[in-house]
């Protein structure tokens, strides 16, 4: 008999005192939830089923893919990831990470040990709180070089990128057209209003923009 998505929660609301290792073979695959390590801990979410941010990701999945294949920079990794940042005790799961290829070595099978080079995350209702508050503080002290935080709720899309002295996260201000750029990948640039297009961009738009993206600088 299926299990309800309470009964989930509170069977995993009050598990604590567990390390990270435990934790990866325990708890980081449970059905109709998604659980993260914080603290020594395992918090619990319900799993979104919000098509609009499941389409936005889908979205950015394939703009990163066809981005890459053309310049064979690194790879992404999808949610359902932990990333362990050093010296922070917790390991959150991102929407999108990617990962340079001169930091391969941090994939493991199944984590990532130490920051991604970006971090996209897609804020949905139950995770407005996390995505603005509790994890852009502990991307900034675990070191991850840049987040992108899409906003639907909010029909926004913000770019941080850490300082000169990789302490702090400063906000990326969008160019002359309105487009913001990505301080890690060369040459990226993207319009935050074609993430509210209905329908979103499809394939042959995103290889356009790619394409675009090498010759249309700032």
């Amino acid at each position: 008999m299926a299990i309800e998505q309470s009964e989930v929660q509170e069977k995993y609301a009050e598990i604590s005192g567990i390390s990270f290792e435990e934790y990866l073979v325990k708890y980081n695959s449970v059905e109709g939830m998604k659980t993260e390590w914080v603290g020594g801990r395992v918090e619990s979410y319900t799993m979104s089923n919000n098509v609009e941010h499941q389409d936005i990701i889908q979205f950015l999945t394939v703009l990163f893919a066809v981005f890459f294949n053309s310049r064979g920079l690194g790879r992404q990794l999808l949610a359902g990831i932990p990333m362990k940042l050093p010296e922070i005790t917790s390991a959150r799961e991102p929407d999108l990470m990617i990962v340079f290829n001169e930091h391969e070595a941090r994939i493991k099978p199944t984590f990532l040990e130490g920051p991604a080079d970006l971090v996209v995350e897609v804020v949905s209702p139950e995770s407005d709180d996390r995505d603005h508050g509790k994890k852009f503080i502990e991307y900034e002290a675990g070191g991850v070089p840049e987040y992108w935080l899409v906003d639907p709720l909010r029909r926004t899309m913000t770019i941080y990128a850490l300082d000169a002295d990789s302490r702090r996260y400063l906000y990326v201000q969008s160019d002359m057209r309105g487009r913001l750029v990505s301080k890690v990948l060369p040459n990226f640039m993207l319009d935050p209003q074609s993430l509210w297009q209905e329908p979103l961009p499809d394939f042959s738009d995103v290889v356009i923009f790619v394409e675009q993206m090498a010759s249309d600088q700032p």
